[in-house]
Parts: structure tokens; sequence; C-alpha cells
């Protein structure tokens, strides 16, 4: 077999037949079995995701053999390889997690659930925003609509037939603007396209993406931006006990922001 890529939890790797495998490293191996129950709810409930061949072992390291998944790049790698399709990556992004929300199941875990446990475990919060984001979540509508909740260019595979959406861990059930404001964040506060030139300075061409995305998002499903603002507390609240360094500050300055900026009167509503 021939690695093709690596994260912090895994390598992957093209088998001889063509087919991808997820290889994680020991630490992780507790995510296998949840990552390939999740893929086979996603794929039941109609969403475009990797499709499970087989759970395997491999030296004593758990893997998942998908059947569907081909090899490609990230979509991080392609636009630095090619930094004039940053418009059409982002509409490419945009399109594929609309797609995911045209679908719905019962059988995935609770993104309020989800929240409210990151929340009330997160080290990067004060007491008054942890408070603060659990009364704005109650007040938000639930749902059952599939959620991915990791967006990010690092999660889209491009290849010769398209782009695909991988890494599904985190998948749930809930609030899809709940999902888009996640995504918003992890585009606009996550690791940079590095090599991103031509014509953009790194920031720029981050902000440039994440707006030309979410233009393109609601293009195709139209948000509140009312209630955008309202789940992006609770999301960066829950994100940023999952992140450190540069993204966490990050993402305290947004959440300071959101409580003491222009957009506090949006929020004092779930006071």
């Amino acid at each position: 077999m021939r690695k093709i890529g690596e994260g912090d939890k895994s390598e992957v790797f093209v088998l001889p037949d063509g087919r991808i495998l997820k290889l994680f490293f020991g630490h992780y191996a507790d995510l296998a079995p949840v990552e390939a129950d999740l893929s086979t709810r996603l794929v039941r409930a109609g969403v475009d995701a990797p499709s499970v061949d087989e759970c395997i072992e491999v030296d004593g390291r758990p893997g998942i053999v998908f059947g569907n998944l081909h090899e490609g790049i990230t979509l991080s790698s392609d636009v630095r390889k090619r930094p004039w399709r940053i418009m059409t990556a982002a509409r490419s992004l945009a399109g594929l997690h609309a797609a995911v929300h045209e679908c719905s199941s019962e059988e995935l875990p609770s993104q309020r659930e989800r929240l409210v446990s990151e929340i009330e475990s997160s080290d990067a919060i004060s007491p008054e925003t942890r408070d603060l984001a659990l009364r704005v979540l109650a007040d938000l509508p639930d749902g059952t609509t599939v959620c991915h909740n990791d967006i990010h260019m690092l999660n889209v595979i491009v290849h010769e037939s398209g782009a695909t959406l991988i890494d599904w861990v985190l998948a749930t059930r809930g609030n899809p603007t709940g999902d888009l404001a996640g995504a918003i964040l992890q585009l606009r506060f996550g690791e940079k396209p590095k090599g991103l030139v031509a014509g953009f300075a790194m920031d720029a061409g981050r902000a440039a993406f994440w707006r030309l995305y979410l233009r393109q998002y609601l293009s195709l499903r139209p948000v509140s931006h009312e209630e955008l603002i309202r789940w992006q507390l609770p999301f960066a609240a829950a994100l940023a006990g999952r992140r450190a360094g540069r993204m966490r500050a990050q993402l305290q300055e947004h959440i300071a922001h959101l409580q003491e900026g222009k957009h506090r009167h949006i929020l004092e509503n779930a006071r």
C-alpha cells in the first residue's frame, strides 16, 4: 500500500486495489469504530460521505477501508497550488455543505448535547461566558438535519470526479445554521492556507475565502442574520476549548466582540 496523507489522528493509504485506508494511530484507536459507525449512518441518511467497505487491523492499529473515496488532494493544497481558483473552491465547499443540509437523520448524536458538554468542560472561557453561551444555546431551535461540525479546507478532498467531504467523526443531527456558524469560525480563524498568493496577503486570502463561501451558501440556503450571530457564541465557546494557540486566542477575542460589540443586543434576547 502507498501512503498519501497524514493527520494528527491517522495516516491515509491507497491499497493495491485502489481503495482508501484510514489507519489510526494507537492513542486514537477508539475513534475507528466511532467513525465507521457514523459513516454507515450518514450513507444511510443519503449523505455523500465515504462508505465503509470493511474495518481492518494493520500491525495492531485499527483502520477503515473506504470503497467510494477517491485519491486526491485537500482543498487547502489545491488552492495553494492554484490560487486563482479561490472563488471556485469557496463555491465548491459551500455547495458540498449545503447538500449535506438537505439530509436528515434521527440516528446521529445530538448537536445540542455535544455543544453543552464541550461548553461546560471548556477551559478557554469565563464562567460568565459559559453561562451566557448555554442560555443562548437553550433558546436556539434544534433539528434533525445532518451536520458535519468540522468544516474546513483540510476536510475536503479534491479529485478527478469532483470533491468529497471527509472526517465525519463529529457529525450530528441538529440545526444547519449552527453548523454553518461553526464552519465560518473554522474558516475565519483556523490555520491559514499556506502559500496563498496572487494578490492576496495571507489574512486577506483567508478572509476572501470564508466570505465567498458564506455568500454562496446563503444563495443556496438563506439564513437569518440574527440567528447566525446567535449560533456563533455557543460554537465559538465550544471550539475554543478544543483549540490552542493562535486560534484559541482569536476565538476568545471574537467571543468578547460578540458579547460587548454591536451584536450584544442580539444575544441579550436570550438572557
